[in-house]
């Protein structure tokens, strides 16, 4: 698949799924797994912690998943709803698409799919279905994995963002927000160039927050403030997650103390 974006060709395959999200690729596609037998109960079984709601939505799904104790087969079944739901295909009627269910069985090794695939699968099929522009057509297929894919593939002036892999973690929602503001103020997406073939980069170091006494010499433009706050700002992105991790897990392992709390 080719996707064109102002010009720009942009090639999609399963690699730039893995890429991008880091899920497992190969192994057994999907589709040809054997599916659940019509009589089948585990379907039934599964529906049973749903069954104060007439349509099963994403928030019932993650309120189930919450209030769990265990990971048993029905914790997986709905961990993989809503993997599907946000990552590869939804549906535009709020309630959520259960299909793959069907295919999944508790022998099944769910790492061992190609999910990669199955994303590339979703985005062919919903991108074909779509009609642009139309009040009554939803696209309801992967646009996480196409905003990163973006992201990651088309230079923007509005920050920089280290290119590692997956892509997933180094582009938060705030810098996609921001990113997304930037680039709405200059009239249209897609105006960057293409960004070089990736090459694993190097974290930049945390001591980028902090003035040396080199920048005495360094160039005064804008541009160059601009640059020098862009990398200062994710510098501190990248810290504050890091605090967040530790803070975490600092509570989870001693929530006696108060001190860690204190912090958040």
């Amino acid at each position: 698949m080719v996707i064109d974006i102002e010009g720009k060709e942009l090639k999609v395959t399963a690699e730039s799924v893995h890429d991008m999200l880091g899920i497992p690729i190969g192994g057994t596609i999907l589709t040809q797994l054997d599916q659940w037998p019509k009589d089948d109960t585990r379907y039934g079984e599964w529906k049973q912690q749903f069954k104060k709601d007439l349509i099963i939505r994403l928030s019932a799904i993650k309120n189930v998943i919450v209030s769990t104790t265990q990971a048993d087969f029905n914790f997986q079944l709905n961990f993989l709803v809503l993997f599907v739901n946000i990552f590869c295909e939804s549906t535009s009627m709020g309630r959520c698409n259960l299909f793959p269910l069907s295919y999944i069985s508790r022998k099944t090794d769910i790492s061992n799919i190609d999910w990669c695939s199955y994303v590339l699968d979703c985005l062919v099929r919903t991108k074909n279905s779509y009609i642009p522009y139309s009040d009554n057509s939803f696209f309801v297929g992967p646009s996480a994995f196409l905003v990163l894919f973006y992201a990651d593939n088309i230079h923007s002036e509005a920050l920089t963002v280290t290119r590692k892999r997956p892509t997933i973690c180094y582009w938060s929602s705030e810098k996609i927000r921001y990113r997304e503001t930037f680039e709405q103020e200059k009239g249209r997406f897609g105006l960057g160039e293409l960004n070089e073939e990736f090459v694993n980069e190097q974290d930049e170091g945390e001591t980028d927050l902090e003035d040396s006494d080199s920048d005495k010499d360094e160039d005064h433009s804008v541009e160059a403030y601009e640059s020098k706050i862009s990398k200062m700002l994710n510098s501190f992105e990248r810290m504050k997650e890091k605090l967040n991790s530790k803070l975490n897990d600092a509570i989870t392992k001693f929530p006696e103390k108060e001190n860690f709390r204190i912090f958040k």
